[in-house]
């Protein structure tokens, strides 16, 4: 047992020695030249991102707008079809509910799809923003020799030096100020 033992020492000491002998003959690694960017910040602060934000609140506020229209006049239908309740025939009372019931279902199929159309022009306008970012961020890494850019989530400390986000966002700030928010249906 003591001799195995022994000779697997032996033939990991020379296959690292060989391994070892190898990589030294490799060509040497380029530095790395890292910078620090911090993405989120960036679809926060530039100005196309505060255009989409307003954009979107506008869309928004029309769509309030609608719907507290649509509300009251449920209301109203509503309230007339409990003052009738008491005049109305059990059928043309049955008949009048199920037509308010299907009058509050489209409404809120109407909410719905809007919300689900509000965040796709969201989603289309943010991604048309990101890919602005990303040629910007390939200048500067031409143009200062970064070999490797990460986003600040991914890294636990660095020195501010290293940070490139408000060259980027100044860059991104002057080519891009608004992304046109498809308006939702």
């Amino acid at each position: 047992m003591r001799l195995s033992l022994f000779l697997r020492f032996i033939i990991f000491a020379l296959l690292f020695g060989v391994l070892n002998a190898a990589a030294t003959g490799a060509e040497p690694m380029p530095k790395a030249v890292i910078a620090v960017l911090d993405y989120a910040r960036i679809l926060q602060a530039s100005d196309a991102a505060k255009d989409i934000r307003r954009q979107v609140k506008l869309y928004g506020d029309s769509f309030r707008d609608v719907v507290q229209a649509e509300e009251d006049r449920l209301r109203g239908i509503e309230a007339e079809l409990k003052r009738q309740r008491s005049v109305l025939s059990p059928d043309a009372y049955e008949e009048m509910r199920q037509d308010f019931k299907s009058q509050v279902i489209t409404a809120q199929r109407q909410g719905q799809n809007f919300k689900r159309d509000l965040e796709k022009a969201l989603k289309f306008a943010t991604t048309q923003l990101q890919k602005a970012v990303i040629p910007i961020v390939k200048k500067l890494t031409e143009e200062k020799g970064y070999t490797i850019v990460v986003d600040n989530s991914q890294v636990l400390f660095a020195d501010g030096g290293l940070d490139i986000t408000e060259e980027v966002l100044d860059r991104l700030n002057q080519t891009l100020r608004t992304v046109a928010v498809p308006k939702p249906q």
